[in-house]
């Protein structure tokens, strides 16, 4: 194959009040015809600065030296009108969050439609001219609406022709993200740059994506270059990966290789943090340190402070380029380059008592259970007009249906399910941020209402860590501030709230140094870890931690998570843990509760749920986690979209979706079973907990339960 793109000895650099910070610094690597390369690294490593000016949108940054060589064409060089003809004809981008990059005033066949025109140069350059709409008459317009629909359907938006008119708040997450790739892919591109795609949607929205553009490159031989995080899904997706660290190229070659064998220090560091290969409850290996912001003339290897293998030659000198055949590392030291895979640590558990720490989970909800919901639903009135209220024909969205669950004193329990599922609904329910429309909410016996309705010694119960800790953190408070906000709140004295906050903040691992800075001055991580001391404030028992770790890159992750086992023990808290990686929930929780349309569908132990789940929707959601191994052949992905909570099916409310399904599923609702110590609704969950169980190779270990067929 021949390259389509050449990025060579590149360096981009912003302007800071510290002088010019390089944030590309050296990069270099090729994308090939129909290839599909990733580009991984921590948070500041300079992926993303390093797509953006490739497209040449690199501002307010400036690519001061190398070369940018796509499709025969020098990026560095080219002109405004040579640029906009490369970004339509042959290169286009996809978004991490399209909510940003969706015009919100605009129905999505539109703005395809005007990414179907932009790229018309002569008709476009005409229409600005002369201030004319963007299009000119009403055939243009259906030709282009049609279009925009074939689009739709290539990208698996169900039902285009319905959706087509809708605004980008209408669709979910993964519809947004689908309609983003239509914006991209209209003008047929030779390259498409996906930056962060799936990083926050549940996995198997995520593996929708992945096998759409898989399918692409298949069909159309398009070429990707995707930045990503997730060492997962560049194992399943990729050809070749490039990891970067501060703005250089520590390590290319076939992803097979790179991940099985990895050569360079910090591709073995950053394949160590993952929870896929750690024992669950046990430490996580990291990485001490933070990638650093490079300013002036340095030299030596960028990752030497933070590299086991580092010696004075890397501090100081060049650092030689080493052909590995198939790839390249970065790398000087040979014993950092010698054959092997990540590093291997012995697995430590975390949590000092060996009594909380050998704990099965029956012993864990043999005790008092700290939180009890019995039978609660939540619905929501539909405003559907001024008519159908005067003639009491309101329709209602159950969000939380008859759901009766409990939370053991000490538990961890892993909320898992689609988005849309209900998850954050049923928090809000246990937090008092919802009141339930039916059913009780217990803490350790005793009713409570919402919050506006609970005493303040209730209140300080429960702590909640937000999914984005930037838009739950006041912006004008520093972080010394945001901790002492509720103790301040609940009366505490002036003294005896510095002595807290600074207690609080050296117990979640940060320094004095970080107590004045803003949100803005800090880190993801050091973010993270403010808005778990602001929770921890009153002393709760109970901690509600809504994806607390998705944003996050492996490294990051990986402390956040041993911060979280590491409170867990030493403060004897209980957690409700959300999250739409499986790999975490496992990981970290005693057991599971899987959500389908506001439905409790699987409750389980982490270990059976994970071995043998009785339920087609945790089997499904399961075969949906991107594996490490790139010769694993991904899994069917789960069609079609959750049904609207408005107008739930009848029967088994997966039976539209479930590859299992029977006429009865469709017919009857399915009561809860029994299987091992999980309860399922399913109408053949011993059957199918079975199957999976002599799928695993363990069908000895399934408790014999009669057969519903």
């Amino acid at each position: 194959m021949s390259e389509l793109l050449s990025v060579e000895n590149l360096h981009t650099q912003f302007d800071s009040y510290d002088g010019a910070v390089r944030a590309v610094d050296g990069a270099t690597f090729t994308v090939d015809e129909g290839e599909i390369v990733g580009i991984v690294g921590e948070s500041g490593c300079g992926k993303s600065v390093t797509a953006r000016s490739i497209v040449g949108l690199e501002d307010p940054g400036e690519v001061v030296a190398g070369s940018i060589e796509l499709a025969g064409t020098e990026v560095t060089t080219a002109s405004e009108r040579q640029l906009r003809r490369l970004r339509g004809e042959t290169v286009s981008m996809a978004f991490q969050d399209p909510t940003e990059t969706l015009n919100p005033v605009f129905d999505v066949g539109e703005q395809i439609a005007e990414a179907l025109k932009v790229h018309d140069d002569d008709r476009q350059r005409l229409r600005e001219y002369l201030h004319a709409p963007l299009f000119g008459n009403r055939s243009d317009w259906a030709a282009k609406r049609e279009r925009a629909v074939e689009l739709m359907e290539q990208v698996g938006i169900a039902s285009p022709e319905d959706r087509v008119d809708a605004y980008p708040h209408e669709l979910s997450g993964g519809m947004r993200q689908r309609a983003g790739l239509a914006i991209a892919l209209a003008s047929e591109p030779e390259l498409l740059i996906a930056d962060e795609p799936t990083t926050a949607l549940d996995t198997t929205t995520q593996a929708g994506i992945l096998d759409l553009l898989r399918r692409l490159n298949r069909e159309r031989g398009l070429a990707v270059l995707l930045i990503t995080h997730d060492l997962g899904v560049v194992a399943e997706l990729c050809d070749r990966v490039v990891v970067m660290y501060a703005g250089e190229v520590m390590e290319t070659g076939p992803t097979d290789r790179v991940l099985a064998d990895p050569r360079h220090p910090y591709t073995r560091a950053l394949l160590s943090c993952l929870t896929q290969t750690a024992e669950p409850k046990t430490r996580l290996p990291t990485i001490e340190g933070t990638v650093p912001e490079r300013h002036g003339e340095t030299s030596g290897c960028p990752f030497a402070p933070r590299c086991e293998h580092a010696t004075d030659r890397c501090r100081r000198g060049d650092v030689p380029v080493v052909d590995l055949g198939e790839g390249r590392a970065a790398c000087g030291e040979p014993i950092a380059l010698e054959s092997g895979s990540t590093i291997e640590q012995e697995p430590t558990e975390i949590g000092a008592e060996s009594d909380r720490r050998d704990r099965s989970t029956d012993d864990a909800t043999a005790q008092r259970p700290r939180v009890e919901l019995e039978t609660v639903s939540k619905r929501y009135a539909l405003d559907d007009g001024l008519l159908d209220r005067v003639l009491g024909d309101t329709r209602t969205l159950g969000a939380v249906e008859d759901v009766s669950l409990e939370i053991g004193a000490g538990e961890v329990l892993g909320l898992v399910g689609e988005s849309g599922s209900g998850k954050s609904t049923l928090a809000g329910l246990v937090t008092g941020l919802e009141a339930p429309t039916a059913g009780t909410v217990r803490f350790d016996g005793e009713a409570v209402g919402p919050a506006a309705d609970r005493d303040p010694e209730t209140l300080a119960d429960v702590g909640v860590v937000f999914q984005n800790p930037r838009s739950s953190l006041n912006p004008r408070l520093t972080a010394a501030e945001a901790v002492a906000e509720p103790l301040r709140t609940h009366g505490w004295p002036e003294r005896d709230r510095a002595d807290r906050v600074a207690s609080l903040l050296e117990r979640v691992g940060l320094s004095e140094d970080h107590t004045e800075k803003y949100p803005h001055e800090l880190s993801g991580g050091q973010v993270q870890r403010v808005a778990i001391a602001r929770a921890l404030a009153l002393d709760p028992d109970l901690l509600v931690l809504d994806e607390p770790v998705s944003a996050l890159d492996a490294s990051v992750q990986a402390r956040i998570l041993n911060l979280l086992l590491e409170l867990r023990a030493d403060l004897e808290l209980t957690y409700l843990l959300i999250s739409h990686d499986l790999d975490v929930i496992e990981h970290v929780a005693d057991r599971i509760a899987v959500m389908y349309l506001g439905e409790l569908v699987e409750v389980g132990s982490a270990a059976q749920l994970f071995d043998r789940p009785s339920h087609p929707y945790t089997r499904a959601l399961l075969d949906a986690i991107p594996s490490l191994d790139p010769t694993d052949e991904p899994c069917p992905t789960l069609g079609g979209e959750i049904p609207s909570p408005a107008d739930p099916p009848g029967g088994c409310s997966f039976h539209t979706r479930c590859p299992a399904a029977e006429p009865e599923c469709e017919r009857d609702e399915p009561s809860v079973r029994a299987v091992g110590d999980a309860r399922s609704k399913c109408h053949f969950a011993e059957a199918i907990a079975e199957q999976n169980a002599n799928a695993d190779g363990d069908a000895d270990d399934v408790p014999e339960t009669p057969n519903p067929r």
